[in-house]
């Protein structure tokens, strides 16, 4: 499994970000230039240069023969290589992503701030709330969150069910999760293997001169 981090300062899609546009997809472009603030373009257009940028390190395909998929339940997949699985997320100012070719995975990340917590109410278990109570910061919420979102994007069937039903406190879970903290940003991994969660940072001039050699 590889997974990497990617802090995403920059706000403004410049000249530099246009030139990267042809190493990704057509209906990613199209996707980024359908955004109205440049922050989303950015975000969008790294995101998809980072999950391509893995995949290739880790498989050794050439990005140019990388073509995506989406399943029934909107699980993005990598047609021709159904055995590699991959999840991505963001949030303010960072990407995280995780690749596996022998377990499915699901990842989040968020950046750690202040919340209200009456929105437990419509989406932990009760002994999730309980645990952040307990705590009564958000590092503890944003745990409790990330893990429910890992865990249901391991799942890849969206949210068809309940989700205050599920508790990632029981043992069946836990052997699942990895989370850690980063810069005021948590990250969580949902995966089979998680002993192999091995968090690696890749900064933005790193990333764009991967495409360019």
């Amino acid at each position: 499994m590889l997974t990497y981090c990617l802090p995403i300062i920059n706000s403004h899609f410049s000249q530099r970000e246009m030139s990267l546009l042809p190493f990704v997809s057509q209906e990613r472009r199209a996707v980024i230039e359908r955004f109205r603030f440049d922050e989303s373009k950015v975000l969008s257009l790294y995101c998809a240069l980072l999950l391509r940028h893995m995949i290739c390190t880790y498989t050794g395909i050439k990005n140019n023969e990388l073509v995506f998929d989406i399943s029934k339940y909107g699980k993005p997949y990598l047609k021709g290589y159904e055995n590699i699985d991959f999840n991505i997320s963001h949030t303010k100012g960072m990407a995280f992503c995780a690749v596996s070719d022998t377990s499915k995975v699901g990842v989040d990340t968020e950046h750690i701030r202040p919340i209200k917590y009456n929105i437990m109410k419509t989406c932990f278990h009760p002994k999730e709330i309980e645990y952040v109570e307990r705590f009564g910061d958000d590092e503890h919420f944003f745990e409790v969150w990330t893990k429910k979102e890992a865990y249901t994007k391991y799942l890849g069937t969206g949210l068809t069910t309940d989700i205050t039903s599920i508790n990632v406190f029981l043992k069946e879970h836990d052997e699942h999760l990895v989370s850690f903290i980063k810069d005021n940003y948590i990250f969580s991994v949902y995966s089979d293997e998680p002993q192999k969660v091995q968090p690696l940072n890749i900064n933005i001039d790193e990333l764009i001169h991967s495409f360019m050699i």
